[in-house]
């Protein structure tokens, strides 16, 4: 955009400043939101079950997932055993209190879900969840009218 400056001269400028404004403002919404995504690509099969309790997640709980690959992941990082087992103890060396979810498919073998129970439990850890999907039902054809 041309304007006139005090001298009677056209000055040519590209003015920046709202372009740095909105990269600005872009950066902080993709900061902010990375920070709430702990699975990100994590294609999971939940078991179903009439009695999930639909307690909302929050940032300090504990995420452990077992893909149907039998992959472990601790906090949305895919992870071993051994380190699962450093990584629980570290954690639970600064609170016990934290809440802990096991997230298995469905077609993962009982066995290894009870394996990371029970590495939860020797960590120390008491609040534990095992996630599930609600089943969702259709009403009764008599309470539909």
């Amino acid at each position: 955009m041309r304007v006139p400056n005090n001298d009677g001269k056209m000055m040519a400028e590209i003015n920046i400043i709202p372009l740095v404004d909105i990269s600005l403002v872009l950066l902080i919404i993709f900061m902010v939101t990375t920070a709430f995504v702990k699975e990100a690509g994590l294609n999971m099969k939940l078991p179903k079950a009439a009695t999930t309790e639909a307690a909302p997640e929050k940032q300090q709980d504990i995420s452990i997932a077992i893909a149907g690959d039998q992959k472990l992941y601790f906090d949305g990082r895919q992870t071993t055993p051994n380190q699962l087992r450093a990584r629980l103890r570290m954690r639970a060396s600064k609170s016990t209190e934290d809440r802990v979810i096991i997230k298995g498919d469905q077609h993962v073998p009982y066995g290894k879900i009870m394996m990371v129970l029970d590495e939860v439990k020797l960590a120390g850890f008491t609040h534990i969840a095992l996630a599930t999907e609600p089943i969702v039902e259709a009403p009764p054809a008599d309470e539909r009218r």
